[in-house]
């Protein structure tokens, strides 16, 4: 989704810029046109491979967030499983006698 939305913002903002400038210039239509046509499809393929790569440089992000979630987690759980255990204290100092 957000390479589609990079792609299409990018060429279409190429489109304008190109357009506009030839208009200004005062080149004939057909030149502006073919250049602003070509400038939209260069920079549409430019966003699709910025957004793409944006896209899995976040997603990538997310698993290791997750995954360090997970690790985070998991660890705090053997902690408390496993704390009556070796001292016999419980987390606020008192002694647990059996």
């Amino acid at each position: 989704m957000v390479a589609r939305f990079t792609g299409a913002g990018l060429g279409l903002l190429a489109f304008a810029i190109t357009a506009a400038s030839g208009l200004l210039v005062g080149n004939p239509i057909e030149v502006t046109l073919s250049r602003s046509i070509l400038a939209l499809i260069l920079f549409c393929v430019l966003g699709l491979l910025l957004g793409g790569t944006a896209h899995c440089v976040i997603a990538e992000h997310q698993r290791q967030s997750e995954a360090s979630i997970r690790e985070q987690v998991r660890a705090k759980s053997a902690e408390t499983d496993r704390a009556p255990e070796d001292g016999g204290e419980t987390s606020e100092g008192e002694t647990i006698e059996a």
